[in-house]
């Protein structure tokens, strides 16, 4: 691996100065070329031929030479720059760490560019930016390069280079914009001015220009007069406007003319569980010492909008008490297969909405007698039934309330008006529609 050629400074028996060519397999012959120039120079130069060789013993003679070199010269490439791993990479960090005992004006590390690899964002370690790099494309001996090489060698190499490039992380970091003119105390921490009222153009093409003024100047006013209120009533406006837009997008869901989908239901549930997450926090935050009186009690009006909205909500969801669900009946096999379908996919759309508020029950009493089939339900815990029958032409459906048997609606659906996913769906919404009207106190 060192490289001893025939050179007049051997003969006097000094040792003389090393230099480390670290590089990557792809760079071998331009790692050559720089070991032919720098041995031309006077200089030992360690060089690994045989980097594929491997094992321990391998391993320790390229530290141990790391730790002995004089210099450290890495090679940095496009291909160095393009692999992630690569043993060249354990060599510099090895260089890097030997440099921090060394002296600040010592020179150790000699990076060598052979193509067009940039200083500013190398994939190197930040500590070869701190020194000037040499450019010697394709590995060629350089004026520069043998000028150095012949330096080195007359032991002139007890300093840094004059002028050093800016590391990677200040080349990385963007200039910094000057600090802006100081203003007074009072400006800096006062509300914003009241911006001047536009002048009306004189010309009548400048006029949707002007409008366009005017707008930004009321919107700017506005803000400025806000930025002016007390802290306390800012944030009650800001809790005002936040709740009244939930308010209002509740309204819109409920007032809508085509009802509810078990779905839209589904969803509403949702909301309403997340509100009454939002107001428990608030009844957290309100009771809270640390937090103030002030914020204590903005935290508990908070609660109570937010509750009073999730009241809205739940009422807005449906029912309330126990649904028990016959098994639908046909006139013959065709009818009763439909009504098997039809009946799967309402229980389905029903328990997807109130999982724990539907259930099915086999009937327990025969011949299909409501009052006997209403009182199986209200001994079982159930506040409603639901009965229906697949007559060929049509569904009935029929919601009873349990406890006393009396018809609570009653919807007929045509199979001539869609397919039986649509007829369940009817169903739901005729069925979510009664519940609402009619809700249970049980």
């Amino acid at each position: 691996m060192p490289s001893d050629p025939e050179n007049p400074a051997s003969a006097s028996g000094a040792p003389r100065p090393s230099v480390f060519i670290s590089y990557a397999s792809e760079n071998r012959e331009a790692a050559r070329l720089l070991r032919d120039a720098l041995a031309a120079g006077g200089l030992d130069v360690w060089y690994d031929e045989n980097e594929l060789s491997g094992g321990d013993a391998w391993d320790q003679k390229i530290r141990r030479q790391i730790r002995e070199c004089t210099y450290f010269m890495p090679v940095i490439s496009a291909q160095t720059e393009a692999r992630r791993e690569g043993y060249f990479r354990r060599e510099w960090r090895l260089a890097v760490d030997r440099s921090h005992d060394m002296a600040d004006d010592a020179m150790f590390l000699i990076p060598v560019v052979i193509d067009q690899t940039t200083e500013a964002g190398a994939r190197v370690p930040e500590k070869f930016a701190t020194v000037q790099w040499l450019k010697c494309p394709g590995g060629v001996a350089t004026p520069a390069l043998k000028a150095l090489a012949a330096r080195l060698a007359a032991g002139e190499h007890s300093s840094l280079p004059p002028v050093a490039p800016p590391s990677i992380a200040q080349a990385r970091r963007p200039i910094a914009a000057p600090p802006p003119p100081k203003q007074d105390a009072a400006a800096q921490s006062g509300p914003p001015p009241m911006p001047p009222f536009p002048h009306k153009p004189v010309d009548r093409h400048d006029r949707l220009k002007y409008l366009m003024e005017v707008l930004w100047w009321l919107i700017w006013t506005a803000w400025s007069l806000f930025k002016r209120m007390p802290k306390w009533l800012r944030i009650l406006l800001i809790l005002w406007f936040v709740f009244g837009v939930v308010l209002k997008s509740c309204n819109s869901d409920s007032g809508s003319p085509k009802g509810m989908r078990p779905s839209d239901t589904k969803d509403q549930a949702e909301k309403a569980q997340s509100l009454r997450d939002t107001a428990t926090k608030l009844d957290k935050l309100a009771s809270d010492p640390a937090e103030g009186n002030l914020k204590s009690g903005l935290a508990k009006a908070g609660a109570e909008i937010v509750r009073a909205v999730s009241q809205d909500v739940e009422d807005e969801l449906g029912w309330k008490g126990q649904i028990e669900l016959e098994p639908f009946t046909g006139g013959d096999a065709d009818a009763q297969k439909l009504a098997d379908e039809v009946f799967g996919r309402v229980f389905s759309e029903l328990s997807q909405t109130r999982p724990t508020q539907v259930r099915v029950r086999p009937a327990s009493v025969a011949n299909g007698d409501d009052a006997a089939l209403a009182t199986a339900a209200a001994k079982a815990g159930d506040d409603y039934i639901v009965l229906g029958r697949n007559s060929g032409s049509e569904f009935e459906v029929r919601l009873l309330k349990a406890d006393t048997a009396a018809a609570l609606w009653t919807g007929h659906f045509s199979l001539e008006s869609g397919t039986p996913s649509e007829v369940s769906e009817q169903i739901c919404q005729g069925l979510m529609t009664a519940l609402r009207k009619k809700p249970s106190h049980p």
